[in-house]
């Protein structure tokens, strides 16, 4: 007995593979899905804390796959010029 087995005991349905074809993730691993609501807010509150937590980053966008939901990565922008402001304004 394997995995697979188990899936289709589970599911009554044959895997047709390990990842998934829109974004090719693991189909096995767990990951937050923007199209479950409470899953959205697990993301749009690890965005608030990264915001809080660093100053320096200015903007920050969860990539999520358009067909799945799946979420595939954070972007964030960073203040590049803070350190220069900060020693033009002691001066």
């Amino acid at each position: 007995m394997d995995r697979e087995y188990f899936k289709e005991k589970r599911t009554g349905k044959k895997s047709k593979g390990s990842y998934t074809k829109c974004c090719g993730e693991v189909k096995d691993r767990h990951i937050l899905n923007k199209k479950k609501p409470e899953e959205w807010k697990l993301i749009e509150q690890h965005c608030e804390d990264h915001l809080i937590h660093y100053s320096s980053v200015i903007d920050i966008t969860p990539v999520c796959c358009e067909v799945c939901g799946r979420l595939i990565k954070y972007v964030s922008k960073i203040d590049t010029d803070r350190e220069r402001r900060k020693t033009i304004d002691t001066e």
